[in-house]
């Protein structure tokens, strides 16, 4: 057995059993009978990569790694800006916006995350109609750092700062996320795993209510099978396995199948599936995307039954040379 075979598989039993130990760590709050989470537009995901790949995002590497793994922000080998925009449910819009740049010995990232709800009629008790509306609104705030800590291993956490809005009414709480990102085989094979929205609760008024606090374990493996002067094709393979508290274990899986052009246009075919939490809505997932070496642009469409579809467009700008991997 080789030393990378067995510092891999070292790697994979830390992450199984740092997995496991969150489960005490966190008592009450893995508890299936503590209720609905608050704030669960922090379950919604945001790049649109990742939602076209089955929302596998453990894996995930430069600045849309704050908002899945933030020691993905560790491989951004220069500056980059990413923005993405999300058609959700009933006609809501969720928008993300986030920065990367080394700083510190590492890689700082800064984000923000909103969602916009359609104005609300107004009713009396009786059912009548006050001519009125309301609005409501819920946002995130993040501030990450990732860097290198050892051959192959990333490390990174962040800090965010959570509001929600319900007209008159206001709700905030501070959480933290921190994760691994390790890379087996450079280019090839990477590993990764995350706790996010660890902290207190989001209390309007009298009521509060548990983040959704989640753990994810993946990993991606690409492998090239077709090359000659002008192009050469690739497929890579991503999965996860999730813990969201109050929904339970759930996963997702993803092919990706890549063309790369001599003068550096990639373009990319997405497929993925991703399984039920606890009685909620699995389904397919698909998406395309074209990466020009500066700039990046995503696109998923995830139908989700009696609810409509969603479609996510995502657009990462890269000002240096770019991250040392997707």
């Amino acid at each position: 057995m080789t030393r990378t075979n067995m510092t891999s598989r070292a790697f994979l039993r830390g992450c199984v059993l740092a997995a496991l130990s969150l489960a005490p760590l966190a008592g009450p709050v893995f508890s299936a009978d503590e209720g609905v989470s608050g704030g669960q537009f922090l379950r919604i995901g945001v790049d649109a990569r990742s939602a076209a790949l089955g929302e596998t995002g453990a894996a995930l590497s430069g600045a849309p790694g704050l908002f899945y793994n933030p020691a993905g922000l560790a491989e951004a080998a220069g500056p980059e800006l990413f923005f993405s925009h999300a058609r959700w449910i009933g006609d809501t819009g969720y928008s993300s916006l986030a920065f990367a740049g080394k700083r510190y010995s590492g890689v700082v990232g800064a984000g923000i995350s909103y969602l916009d709800y359609p104005s609300i009629d107004k009713y009396d008790k009786f059912g009548n109609d006050l001519s009125a509306t309301y609005s409501a609104n819920d946002a995130a705030v993040m501030l990450g750092y990732g860097r290198q800590v050892a051959p192959r291993l990333d490390l990174g956490f962040a800090a965010k700062y959570i509001s929600s809005r319900l007209e008159t009414a206001n709700a905030s709480a501070l959480a933290l996320d921190g994760g691994l990102r390790y890379s087996a085989l450079p280019g090839k094979l990477d590993f990764g795993l995350s706790v996010q929205n660890f902290g207190g609760p989001l209390k309007f008024r009298s009521r509060s209510d548990p983040l959704p606090l989640t753990v994810r374990l993946g990993g991606a493996y690409r492998l090239p099978f077709g090359r000659d002067r002008r192009m050469h094709k690739s497929a890579a393979f991503f999965t996860d396995v999730n813990y969201l508290r109050d929904a339970g274990v759930f996963g997702g899986a993803g092919v990706e199948m890549t063309t790369a052009y001599d003068k550096g246009a990639v373009f990319a075919m997405r497929l993925g599936y991703r399984t039920a939490a606890a009685g909620g809505s699995s389904g397919v997932s698909a998406g395309l995307g074209m990466d020009m070496s500066s700039y990046l642009i995503d696109y998923a469409y995830s139908p989700m039954g009696d609810l409509g579809n969603t479609h996510r467009v995502s657009v990462t700008v890269r000002f240096g040379r770019g991250s040392r991997g997707r």
